[in-house]
Formats: C-alpha cells, structure tokens, sequence
C-alpha cells in the first residue's frame, strides 16, 4: 500500500550545472535523518549520480564501514525515438515510481542535462522541484530569455513553459502544487559585477515566474574531492573525522540552507 512520500526532481536542461551532486548530497542527508531513500538516475549516458553511489560502495567496503545507502534505480529511456517509445519509457518510469512508493519515504530522481521524454516524465512526478543554476549569466536563460542590456525578462524558456504545463495538470488532477526552487550554485567567493547580476536577476525572475529562490552551494574543492569515496558533507560530520575545515562546516551551513527550504522534516538530523 502506497504510503505518504516525497518526490524531488532535480532538474536542468544544462549540463554541468551539479545536479548529480546535490541528489546524493540530498538522499544522504535524509538517510542520516532517518528516512528511507530511493534514488532514480534518469541520465544513463552520463550516469554521474550511479558512479557516486558506486564509489560509496565500494569505499564501504574497502575500509569496512556501515554506510547508509539509498535503493538506487537505473531507468534509462527506449533506444527507439517515436511516440509508442516515448510513451512506454513514462509508463515504465511511472511503475518504478509508484512502487517505490510503497516503501520509501523519500524518492529523489536525477535528470539528464538535455530534454527528453523521459526527463519530462520525472519533472511530472515531482512533489518538489529542484532547479541548480550555475553562478553565471549565461546559465540563466534556462529559466528565461533576458536583455542583456536591461536585464528585463524577453520571454519565458521552454523549460519554464513545461514546468507550468506541469503545475497546471497537477492542478486539474487535484494534486498538491508542485514546489519550484532554483537554487544558485557554484558561486565564487570572489565579489564581482556578473555574481551581483545573477543574483538580482534571480530575484526578479521569482517574483516574476513564481519560484523559490535560494542563495545555495558554494564553489568548493570539498564536493569534488568527496566524489571519489561516495561520501558527503552529511558522512564527513557524523564520521567526527579530525580534518573537518572551515569549508566543511560551510559546506554542511549550505546544505542545510537547502534542505530547510526545502522543508520536509529533519527529524534526527542535527545541524
């Protein structure tokens, strides 16, 4: 029986924009608040999210520790590109989905840098929508088209017109609003004009489109250097290792910044 669960897409028709990062960053910091975890890697080509979990794996074992560990799904889209395809990779997404359902309280679904079919049927089922956008002017059309001069909106992105074809079917279907956040990332700690124009830029575009909008992740060697062992910021703190840093607990200040806009309860997570 399908019991109470949460959704979360992380999604970005760009690549390189961190998604892979923030989903493990994510299920794990839930793992450790007591919550069952289920990950869907949507982006089999790249399949960045199933490297990292399978660095965690075998980190785990190599030095005999008890890490926590998401169920971790694979669903990677038909090899036929016509609409009886299509169709068939939503429905296979969608059964996978629902199953899990019935015994994890938390599924997070990473998303391919490109649109597909199959992208889309993930950004449909999501409860909670989570959009990572690189600290950079040029990284923002994703959401919408802006003057460079004025920096006014020109026009909405595509994406952004499919997100609000999605929140308004939830609505006719009865379902609860979808939740949009667009979480700025990799941003320098170097004070500079282009950093001070995303960030207004992002405000005015969530007041404009109707987004949350959170100043996120910060631009850290720590995230990169954690993918090699599978671990996470959550792992390094609950782990008490003797060479915690300044951009650890920084780090751990941002993800926690997240998961409280995101708002589903820590329960045993201390922050």
């Amino acid at each position: 029986m399908e019991h109470n669960s949460y959704v979360i897409v992380v999604g970005n028709e760009k690549g390189g924009s961190g998604k892979s990062t923030l989903s493990i960053h994510l299920a794990i910091a839930y793992l450790y608040a007591g919550y069952k975890v289920a990950t869907i890697d949507l982006d089999g080509r790249q399949g960045t999210l199933t490297h990292y979990i399978e660095n965690r794996i075998r980190y785990a074992k190599d030095n005999k520790l008890t890490l926590p560990m998401p169920e971790h799904l694979v669903v990677t889209p038909s090899q036929y590109s016509n609409k009886k395809s299509s169709n068939e990779d939503e429905e296979q997404l969608d059964y996978e989905i629902n199953e899990l359902k019935k015994e994890y309280d938390i599924i997070i679904i990473d998303t391919p840098g490109t649109y597909s079919h199959l992208s889309n049927a993930g950004h449909k089922n999501a409860d909670i929508l989570i959009t990572p956008v690189n600290d950079s002017l040029v990284d923002i059309d994703v959401i919408a088209n802006i003057n460079p001069y004025t920096k006014r909106i020109l026009s909405e992105s595509q994406y952004t017109t499919n997100i609000r074809e999605i929140q308004k079917k939830r609505k006719e279907l009865g379902k609860q609003d979808l939740r949009w956040i667009v979480l700025r990332n990799r941003i320098s700690h170097i004070d500079a004009k282009n950093k001070r124009e995303v960030d207004n830029i992002l405000k005015l575009l969530q007041t404009e489109i109707g987004f949350t909008y959170i100043s996120g992740i910060g631009e850290r060697v720590v995230y990169r250097e954690m993918f090699l062992n599978g671990l996470t910021i959550t792992d390094l703190m609950n782990m008490g290792k003797d060479e915690i840093s300044i951009s650890h607990i920084a780090a751990k200040n941002e993800l926690f910044s997240v998961l409280h806009t995101i708002n589903i309860p820590l329960k045993n997570l201390s922050n």
